[in-house]
């Protein structure tokens, strides 16, 4: 049980500001070979397509997936780490230690959130303290900018398949300097 999300907030806005100061990476997808998605489990077939698309694209895809509840009822994979609300956030709305380390060895060179505006602020923490150089995501047209590469969207929207296509167009058109 979260007690209030008043601190998870007050520190997910220090590490927004801090992560300005952060020199961003962009890449092009052709120099992208490790992805770093964040989803919710309610959102779990649209992003598996996801998934399928980029291995049959040869990149290396690990998952961050946030369930408000135990989930048994998948066979998750090796490279899927599964936030569980009740067992893996504290009291004060925060991931637990072993999760921001589990979450932190996960290579990438990009990170894709695919999760709502409403995403839970332990997703949203989780996002901000990866150090992955290059963050992409739907930027909703009343919401915050968490992102280095972003696709706006309108408030309300949640379109996976449609973001996932959107960010993809878009990155194989960018022509990276960085090796």
């Amino acid at each position: 049980m979260i007690f209030t999300e008043y601190f998870i907030n007050r520190q997910i806005e220090r590490l927004q500001k801090a992560s300005g100061t952060r020199r961003p990476c962009y890449r092009a997808l052709d120099d992208v070979r490790h992805i770093l998605i964040l989803c919710d489990v309610s959102d779990w077939k649209a992003v598996e397509t996801c998934i399928q698309t980029l291995k049959a694209m040869k990149k290396s895809v690990h998952v961050c997936i946030y369930t408000p509840e135990q989930d048994h009822s998948r066979i998750w994979d090796y490279g899927y780490l599964l936030v569980e609300a009740k067992k893996d956030i504290d009291c004060w709305g925060f991931p637990k230690k072993y999760i921001l380390e589990q979450l932190r060895h996960l290579p990438a060179d990009m990170l894709l959130d695919l999760t709502a505006s409403e995403a839970p602020p332990a997703l949203r923490y989780l996002m901000l303290r990866h150090p992955v150089t290059f963050k992409v995501g739907a930027k909703h047209a009343s919401g915050r900018d968490w992102y280095d590469f972003s696709i706006v969207v309108e408030d309300g929207a949640h379109d996976i398949p449609y973001l996932f296509r959107q960010i993809l167009n878009y990155l194989q058109v960018i022509r990276s300097k960085n090796p």
